[in-house]
């Protein structure tokens, strides 16, 4: 099972956060048919999105990730909702990834050097919160890490990883953030981003360790207090009823004219890769007794 593991350090002068999520990467690299590289950055994308979507506080409150580089996968996006239920996608899921010569995927290519990352909350309120920031290096953890730094004005500590199996099915996925509190000084942080700086493999470590291990065994000298576990899940919001919803905001006329030039209408779910199709009797049977 999915598990992410906080814990409180130094007295409350830091969080560690770690999440371990292998079933999410796997449920949503069969919803989008992904292989090698584009799956192992879609897998880190979404621990990733699981661990900002956990720290959201109440219900119904929206979270979105867009990281939009020059490399070869295109946008890569992250939906979430408060408690780590997280979907997303890479645009071109396609697209094959070199090696490099320690046998890793070039990540970097994938998402490219050049681009921004942009995290949308939703709190339900007049205006939603908007963070922006520029890739650093298209390595992924040090754009997230640089990310929150600047956006969010946390100066984090960022490492993830995920071992993808040559079947296809990942073996191992996580994240881990350290995040300073207001009352942190210089020199804890330093040690901290230190320790995460020697997660060189973390995608590895996932698989030999558990999180409380992970925390335990790094972080438990410094007055750690573990928190309650919060488990997240890939699901994807898409249904019957909103697809309807979708035909009915086309109109009627519209709708009839789409089906009688395409014999159908068909609507596509980016995030599970579910296909919807209406043939003019369903158009008709959504609109009901509208004539």
């Amino acid at each position: 099972m999915d598990i992410i593991r906080k814990a409180i350090l130094f007295g409350g002068k830091a969080i560690v956060s770690v999440v371990d999520a292998k079933q999410l990467a796997n449920d949503a690299i069969n919803a989008q048919g992904t292989t090698g590289g584009a799956s192992e950055v879609l897998a880190r994308s979404l621990a990733f999105g699981a661990f900002l979507s956990a720290g959201i506080k109440g219900t119904n409150i929206k979270l979105s990730i867009s990281i939009e580089g020059d490399g070869s996968l295109g946008k890569i996006i992250v939906a979430g909702m408060s408690g780590g239920v997280v979907r997303g996608y890479v645009e071109n899921r396609s697209a094959k990834l070199p090696l490099l010569q320690d046998g890793k995927y070039d990540i970097a290519s994938g998402i490219g050097a050049n681009g921004t990352i942009s995290i949308i909350k939703d709190f339900g309120m007049k205006e939603p919160y908007m963070g922006k920031s520029m890739l650093v290096n298209g390595t992924l953890d040090a754009d997230l890490a640089y990310y929150l730094t600047v956006s969010e004005q946390l100066p984090s500590a960022v490492a993830s990883g995920a071992i993808i199996g040559e079947d296809g099915v990942a073996k191992s996925c996580g994240v881990i953030v350290v995040q300073p509190m207001p009352n942190c000084e210089d020199e804890y942080l330093v040690v901290l981003q230190d320790i995460v700086r020697n997660f060189t493999d973390f995608g590895q470590l996932m698989i030999d360790k558990t999180v409380d291990e992970i925390i335990e065994e790094n972080f438990g000298h410094f007055e750690c207090k573990m928190l309650e576990p919060i488990y997240p899940r890939f699901e994807c919001q898409c249904s019957q009823e909103r697809m309807d919803n979708v035909i009915r905001a086309i109109g009627l006329k519209e709708a009839r004219q789409i089906v009688r030039q395409d014999g159908r209408i068909e609507i596509h779910c980016d995030f599970c890769n579910k296909y919807y199709r209406y043939t003019k009797s369903q158009v008709e049977a959504v609109f009901g007794d509208i004539k």
